[in-house]
């Protein structure tokens, strides 16, 4: 089958010395050929995607969109900020430039700078995606992919919290009729979304570890992630409290609107957002596939939302796809995932563009990994640079 592909990744940071190796080589423990880094935290992702593309690491092939845009306050902390027609503008030509694959936006982009990104960005031939932008809404969004269902609570009534994607009482809010009404409306302006089902459940770890415990891809993260996952002070806070049974209520109501967007006939695509809380590389996709094909009911639709959707959005007739002129990412399993898709974790032979891994070198590879991300040197060494990097003095390693 074709090579598994993840649409909605982060990169980690250089400072976490030695994880955007650790990374890529999750992915390819997965099966997972292709990802897309939707939002880059710092300047070393664009050297990062040169040296996975140049195979001078064992990882995926990688697109990226490079810096998101949104306008202040500023909700993604990376974000280029951008409030104007022509700021919009200048700065997909200058994203252009730097050769990136899309163009993300976020929750606070201004109108008008929405205009200036989506004119220029059909010139030079990249597609928009991220976050319906609160100020301006699916009914003045199109040719969009909306990456966590975002815009559609607000289609009919209520209006966005201002530095979040939304409130999961305002999902809950929504009664059949409005969620018709809003896919409908998305659909009429060639929407396409990425539901990130899997993200959700996986980001209640840090609220209870207890009631929902690490996944077994868990073992392979370094220290330093959980006590960051764990801490509310980052982007990422965890539901605490009842925000926790508010969130529980949330998600399965989001698998019914994801399969109810696929029977509309929306494109839904498949993406983590890994980088996350306990969102783990590779691991989670599977999760995600299978999160999908309870949302679909049908194991293959899942699987072609990893492949075949996916590619068709990222690179149409590159990958996703086992074709000639196709790139040769390829996943050998030793049985069928449409009858069982726990299949997918027991391939044996991988190919990322041809080039061949085998499962006994990737798992070797990967021992090799847990031993020096979980010495005493290593954990140390992380902790100090991460309080470096608080300090504010660490703002130049970037």
């Amino acid at each position: 089958m074709p090579g598994l592909i993840d649409a909605h990744v982060h990169s980690p940071p250089r400072l976490a010395f030695g994880n955007q190796e650790l990374y890529a080589l999750l992915y390819v423990s997965y099966g997972v050929t292709s990802v897309r880094d939707v939002g880059a935290t710092e300047k070393s992702v664009r050297a990062l995607v040169a040296r996975s593309n140049a195979e001078r690491l064992v990882g995926p092939h990688m697109y990226w969109c490079g810096q998101v845009l949104e306008s202040p306050p500023l909700s993604f902390g990376a974000a280029r900020s951008v409030v104007t027609k022509e700021e919009g503008r200048a700065a997909v030509l200058e994203l252009f430039r730097e050769g990136v694959d899309c163009i993300k936006i976020y929750n606070n982009l201004a109108a008008e700078a929405y205009l200036g990104i989506r004119e220029a960005a059909a010139e030079v031939g990249l597609p928009v995606i991220g976050h319906v932008p609160h100020l301006v809404g699916i009914a003045n969004t199109q040719d969009f992919e909306a990456q966590h269902m975002t815009g559609l609570p607000y289609f009919a009534k209520g209006e966005a919290p201002k530095n979040s994607d939304f409130r999961d009482a305002d999902w809950l809010s929504m009664t059949a009729q409005d969620i018709d009404t809003a896919l409908i409306a998305a659909r009429e302006r060639r929407f396409s979304f990425l539901p990130t089902l899997a993200n959700g459940r996986l980001r209640l770890i840090a609220s209870d570890p207890e009631r929902f415990p690490p996944t077994p891809g868990s073992s392979h993260m370094p220290e330093i992630w959980f006590e960051a996952w764990d801490s509310q002070t980052t982007i990422a806070a965890h539901p605490t409290g009842d925000g926790i049974a508010l969130r529980e209520a949330r998600l399965p109501l989001l698998s019914y609107v994801t399969g109810r967007a696929r029977e509309l006939g929306i494109d839904v695509l498949a993406g983590t957002d890994s980088l996350m809380p306990y969102v783990v590389p590779g691991e989670s996709l599977h999760l995600e596939i299978s999160e999908l094909a309870k949302a679909f009911g049908d194991n293959e639709a899942a699987l072609a939302a990893a492949t075949t959707t996916n590619g068709r959005h990222i690179d149409s007739g590159v990958i996703g796809v086992i074709a000639p002129g196709a790139r040769a990412d390829i996943l050998l399993l030793p049985s069928d995932p449409v009858a069982d898709l726990s299949a997918l974790k027991d391939w044996t032979i991988l190919f990322v563009n041809g080039r061949r891994h085998d499962r006994a070198a990737i798992d070797e590879a990967v021992q090799r990994y847990d031993r020096h991300f979980h010495s005493s040197f290593y954990t140390a060494t992380m902790r100090w640079a991460s309080r470096f990097a608080s300090s504010g003095k660490g703002r130049q390693i970037e």
